[in-house]
């Protein structure tokens, strides 16, 4: 990515534009708690206006990049993804760069200040699972890696299908969790998933229900895909609503966990499950759960070396896609 003019903003050129002081604007990038919000609202836009990028080095510095790669994710408890961080972290030390982490949590202004840090800090590149992979999600903040000479590879929730991004067949994978209902000749089934708005919980569930026939009662269930927040919202509809599940199915490992401890705890025994990725520490509820595995393997790999082949220019896949297939059946 390179920036649109060569001309680069300055805060000289944000005071102008937003009515304040030179001063103002630097207190807003380096002590925001000293502005007024109403102010540092008004510098914000006419920052993100004029792709203004703070950069975190002293200006005598003559550096194109640094030897940073940024990790920006949702959540590092997923086994996927500290899978990936830790090939990451390898095959970045084997060539001279430095590993940030940022976890976001799933808000979006961690997310744009980790993104902000990394392009500042002039990171050579940036893996990115964005907090929501929704059409009405606000990228705006997103830009400023754009606008930034730093590369993006996307990693597993994308926010621009026309990016670099490794991620999942999640259609398939809907269609391999069918494929387990059908030979287990379940009946009842609850879906749990993400968001409603989410692609990945939206595609996984279209393969489900193309692979079912008229047999399978469907229900779905619209959580998210963090392990508290799941639990919490699971828990809810549990406690409102009288209905009994052959299976439930869990659209990532940490749903899926999350319903095996609410199905313990509400006396589900003989309710089964099925999971879209593996189910941390499914060993200690006795469970030997179905699921659609990834090659977790494969998956870091391609992002490690995607990444790394992105920062010194060589050629490489842009888009690839990691399919599943069924273990435990």
């Amino acid at each position: 990515m390179t920036r649109k003019s060569d001309k680069a903003a300055t805060i000289k050129d944000i005071a102008q534009v937003a009515g304040v002081t030179n001063i103002t604007v630097s207190r807003v990038f380096t002590a925001p708690e000293k502005v007024k919000p109403e102010t540092r609202e008004k510098i914000l836009a006419a920052a993100r206006k004029l792709n203004y990028v703070p950069n975190a080095f002293a200006r005598n510095i003559k550096v194109s990049q640094s030897r940073i790669i940024g990790v920006v994710t949702d959540d590092t408890f997923n086994i996927v993804y500290s899978h990936i961080i830790k090939e990451v972290c390898r095959l970045s030390d084997a060539k001279g760069y430095s590993v940030m982490f940022f976890t976001t949590n799933g808000n979006r202004q961690i997310e744009a200040r980790a993104l902000q840090t990394l392009v500042s800090y002039k990171a050579a590149g940036i893996i990115l699972s964005v907090v929501e992979d929704s059409e009405q999600y606000d990228k705006s903040h997103i830009d400023v890696v754009r606008h930034s000479s730093s590369q993006l590879i996307q990693l597993d929730r994308q926010f621009d299908t026309t990016l670099p991004a490794v991620y999942i067949n999640n259609s398939r994978a809907g269609e391999l969790v069918a494929e387990a209902i059908m030979k287990k000749r379940y009946r009842n089934v609850l879906v749990v998933g993400g968001s409603e708005q989410s692609h990945i919980t939206l595609h996984r569930i279209a393969g489900i229900r193309s692979g079912i026939d008229d047999s399978v009662n469907l229900r779905c269930l619209y959580t998210d895909y963090r392990y508290e927040h799941a639990k919490e919202m699971m828990q809810s509809w549990f406690s409102t609503v009288n209905e009994h599940y052959d299976v439930i199915v869990g659209l990532n490992g940490m749903i899926t966990l999350a319903a095996i401890n609410l199905a313990h705890k509400w006396g589900m025994h003989d309710t089964g499950f099925i999971s879209v990725d593996e189910v941390p520490c499914a060993e200690d509820f006795n469970q030997v759960i179905p699921y659609v595995a990834h090659d977790t393997g494969q998956w870091a790999r391609v992002v490690s070396e995607n990444i790394i082949s992105a920062i010194e220019g060589r050629p490489y896949e842009p888009r690839v896609m990691i399919n599943g297939f069924l273990k435990n059946l």
